[in-house]
Order: C-alpha cells, then sequence, then structure tokens
C-alpha cells in the first residue's frame, strides 16, 4: 500500500473516530444548532470566524483590495454555506482573523476560529488538538531546478549540490534519503524562498528542496525568466492539506465533512483548483484528483 493510500485510510479512519465521539458540551441555543457547541457558539454571535493566512498565495491569503482570498477560502465559504441553512441565518457575518504558524493551532483549539482556512498540513500528531476537514491538497518536499538542467528525481543528484530550509522537514528528508542511497549531495542552508530559489537561478546550487505546491508557483509567478525554473521529482514527502476545525464536536465534524464530500462529488473542488491554479499555469496533480474521487463519499 502506498503512503499516500495509507495516509488517506488514515485520515479516514480518525475521521469515523471523531463522529463516532459523544457529544461533549450542553445542549440548547440557537435554532438549527443542535448539540453542536460550534454551532451554538455560532449562533449566539450571530457570525462565523474564519482564520486565515495573509501571504498564502494562492491559497489563502489578502489581495490588493485587502479582500479575504483564496483556494482554500472558497473551500471554507462552501462550509459557511451550509452553517447559514443549518441555523436558519441567510445573514449570518463572516469575521475574518489572520493567523499564522505558531498561532493558529491554538486559536482553533480555544474557539477563537470556527474554521481554519489556510495551508495546514494534516497530521496524527495535530490530530491531538484539533479536528481536520477531509484532505483538499496534497503536495510534499520536491526539487526546483533549472529547466534545461536535464534533472528528474533526487537521485540525478548525487554529488551535487541542493539547497533546503534549516530545521525544515524538506532539509530532514533529504538528509535521510541522502545517508540512506548515500548520494553524497552537499547541503546549502537558504534563509527563506527566495534565496533558495535564488541560488539555483544563479547556478550556485543544482537545486533546492522544498514544499512541492510553493515552488510550483514561486516557478510560475517570480523566475527571473518565465518558464527558466521547473519542479521535478516525486513527492518525498507527503503533506496533506485540510481544514482545522475544534475538536470535540462530532456534528460539527459530519457538517463539515459533508460539505467537503458534496463539493468534492459535485466536481467544485475541481472547478476552485483550475479558478486559482490555472492562470498559474499549474494542472492538477493526478495523486489530488484521486483524493478528490475517493473521498466523494455518497449520501
Amino acid at each position: 500500500m502506498s503512503k499516500f493510500v495509507q495516509g488517506l485510510a488514515v485520515a479516514g479512519l480518525l475521521g469515523a473516530l471523531v463522529l463516532a465521539a459523544p457529544p461533549c458540551l450542553a445542549q440548547g441555543a440557537g435554532s438549527g444548532a443542535g448539540t453542536s457547541p460550534i454551532l451554538q457558539r455560532i449562533a449566539e454571535r450571530n457570525a462565523l470566524t474564519i482564520g486565515h493566512r495573509e501571504a498564502s498565495v494562492p491559497y489563502s491569503y489578502i489581495d490588493r483590495e485587502q479582500k479575504v482570498e483564496g483556494y482554500s477560502v472558497d473551500l471554507c465559504l462552501k462550509v459557511v454555506e451550509a452553517v447559514k441553512e443549518r441555523l436558519g441565518k441567510p445573514g449570518l457575518q463572516i469575521n475574518y482573523v489572520p493567523i499564522n504558524t505558531t498561532n493558529r493551532i491554538p486559536l482553533v483549539a480555544n474557539g477563537t476560529i470556527d474554521l481554519e482556512c489556510g495551508t495546514t498540513t494534516n497530521t496524527l500528531a495535530r490530530h491531538e488538538q484539533v479536528a481536520f476537514s477531509p484532505i483538499f491538497y496534497i503536495t510534499g518536499t520536491q526539487l526546483l531546478v533549472k529547466t534545461n538542467s536535464g534533472f528528474k528525481e533526487v537521485e540525478d543528484l548525487a554529488g551535487k549540490r541542493v539547497a533546503v530550509l534549516q530545521g525544515s522537514s524538506n532539509e530532514q528528508s533529504l538528509r535521510a534519503l541522502n545517508d540512506g542511497k548515500k548520494l553524497n549531495i552537499s547541503l546549502v542552508y537558504a534563509k527563506d524562498l527566495g534565496e533558495g530559489a535564488l541560488l539555483v537561478e544563479t547556478d550556485r546550487v543544482d537545486a533546492f528542496a522544498a514544499d512541492g505546491g510553493q515552488i510550483k508557483v514561486y516557478a510560475a509567478t517570480r523566475a527571473q525568466r518565465k518558464g527558466s525554473l521547473s519542479v521535478v521529482g516525486r513527492l518525498l514527502t507527503y503533506d496533506p492539506y485540510s481544514v482545522m476545525i475544534q475538536r470535540g464536536d462530532p456534528e460539527f465534524a459530519q457538517l463539515v465533512s459533508r460539505v467537503f464530500a458534496e463539493t468534492f462529488r459535485a466536481g467544485e473542488a475541481e472547478q476552485l483548483y483550475a479558478k486559482w491554479f490555472g492562470p498559474l499555469g499549474i494542472e492538477i496533480d493526478p495523486i489530488l484528483k484521486a483524493a478528490f474521487e475517493i473521498q466523494a463519499l455518497p449520501r
């Protein structure tokens, strides 16, 4: 069984456990909220709070008109519409709260944020603190190289120089492969995505190992010469993105899962992908397309 399929199976099992968990908070509150503490909270506030990133283009960001936009945000707005219908509140307000990698999990766990709509990897460790929606994006460590370099996989870089972000999961995975396969790759540290790409463009390294989704967007939008950079190779890590929600509310978790399943089944998730990634020339990966199909559960 591939790591991808194993990951989906584990995520599905955990989702089932969340749905099977007993309600933990009091009943009452808003019309249509049922026993869901989160829906009760939203009904009482007459507002749903979305946590968003400020510059994670095109997933979740603030545009030039100061509007919160992106692929992840559009998917979350599908959930918002379902909440409005469930609560009988068509005028339900949406509050947007900017988040970062440090505060996103605490803000979801303490109920400040109802839906976290960004670029968060769905991991087993994080399931101990929050719950997750189905998977809506799949990425992992890949290689940014010059298009004419001829490099296709990490094994082609034996004896070469490869940039990584120090302390990142990308560094860990590359270091493990380097040691395991004795590739004799020399690692060069870059301080951020821009510097790593610049090292490739100026021939100071042969490749930059980083998050595949991010370097694809960089190659499409910020390369010094259009088409001069390419992202190559299999995924060296498995990093599935999901929306985070507060733990302990199986009724709300079921609503979120139902919305995502319907969005996958109707082809709307693929349409949203095309809306945000199509203009960048980034086609949907067959693995993500398969994930949509697998998670399009029947009613």
